[in-house]
């Protein structure tokens, strides 16, 4: 009897294991299509039923994971946009000396190109989602400004005022290469390659969208001009 029960016993655990296994599984499946459903469409047009078909998951499940379509929106920016303040507005603490300096500002611009210029898939869904939450902002943009706009900017500025001193111009070039960083996650597939030469891929012209972006700081920060 006793061996009987035992065997019924890793019966019910290897089935609550897979159960448990399945509903992780589930989990990511309907996060991937909330990504794809909410870089494409943005949160007001997007679909809970599409995102469950696209996810092969019933909205029910959904619900019970998630709560609501707008739970499962947090989430998703969250997921996507991370911890990517925190780095950049980092950068200039490791400042030293001026050869560290340009080494930030370069890769303060690598970094959010790296999102809004994207390459790899993950890249464009940070930038559809970006490009939709700037044109169409939802309930939910002071929170995601706070958390993910806001340290950015102020980690770019905070670099910047290393060099420029007069408030004013400290303000008008940060917020200058803020836009012509942020310009490219506003626009589509079809404006990217339209205005991007011929025989460049997508990365190469990243690192030449960056290189330009480094000198202008860096003509400004020496005084000259063009």
């Amino acid at each position: 009897m006793a061996k009987g029960k035992g065997s019924g016993d890793a019966v019910l655990a290897g089935r609550s294991r897979k159960a448990r296994q399945d509903g992780v599984e589930t989990r990511e499946a309907i996060l991937a299509a909330a990504e794809a459903e909410f870089a494409e469409k943005g949160f007001a047009l997007a679909s809970a039923r599409e995102i469950c078909r696209r996810a092969r998951a019933n909205s029910a499940l959904m619900n019970r994971y998630f709560g609501s379509k707008e739970a499962l929106y947090r989430i998703v920016a969250k997921r996507l946009f991370g911890d990517l303040g925190a780095p950049l507005a980092k950068l200039a603490d490791g400042v030293k000396d001026e050869k560290s300096w340009r080494a930030a500002v370069r890769e303060w611009v690598d970094d959010m190109l790296f999102m809004t210029l994207p390459t790899e898939k993950a890249q464009k869904l940070c930038a559809g989602l970006f490009r939709h939450e700037v044109t169409s902002p939802t309930k939910f943009h002071e929170e995601f400004k706070e958390a993910f706009g806001r340290p950015v900017y102020e980690g770019l500025r905070k670099l910047l005022a290393m060099k420029v001193k007069d408030e004013e111009g400290l303000e008008l070039l940060t917020t200058s290469i803020w836009a012509q960083v942020s310009v490219y996650a506003l626009a589509d597939r079809k404006w990217h390659d339209s205005f991007r030469p011929k025989g460049l891929d997508n990365r190469a012209w990243a690192e030449k969208v960056r290189d330009h972006i480094c000198e202008q700081v860096l003509m400004v920060t020496r005084g000259t001009k063009e």
